[in-house]
């Protein structure tokens, strides 16, 4: 009975672990559903400010998108260059690296 913990055999442990997921775009919809079941739109300065809140929202996706596809261009060209660098001293040799190297330095 002393020597009980050496025949056990091991066993795996349980966590209650939930994962969780934060769902941005969910949250603002559900905002807006409770915002449109309180509110009744009978005013005309309600439903501008509802208007003024979707349009800044589109114009912030809109500055999202433009950075997005900058930040793209902006690697595509990069690549484009480093390729054009690379195929320039494979096609005239490596020995003019060594040159422009001294000459940076």
């Amino acid at each position: 009975m002393a020597f009980n913990f050496l025949s056990k055999a091991s066993r795996y442990k349980r966590f209650n672990y939930i994962p969780r997921y934060y769902d941005e775009r969910k949250e603002r919809l559900e905002l807006k559903r409770k915002m449109y079941q309180e509110l009744e739109l009978n005013s005309d300065q309600e439903r501008s400010a509802m208007f003024k809140d979707s349009l800044h929202q589109s114009w912030n996706r809109g500055k999202y998108v433009r950075k997005q596809k900058q930040s793209a261009n902006l690697r595509i060209v990069l690549l484009i260059l480093f390729i054009c660098f690379l195929g320039y001293f494979i096609l005239n040799g490596l020995d003019d690296l060594d040159s422009v190297i001294k000459s940076i330095i």
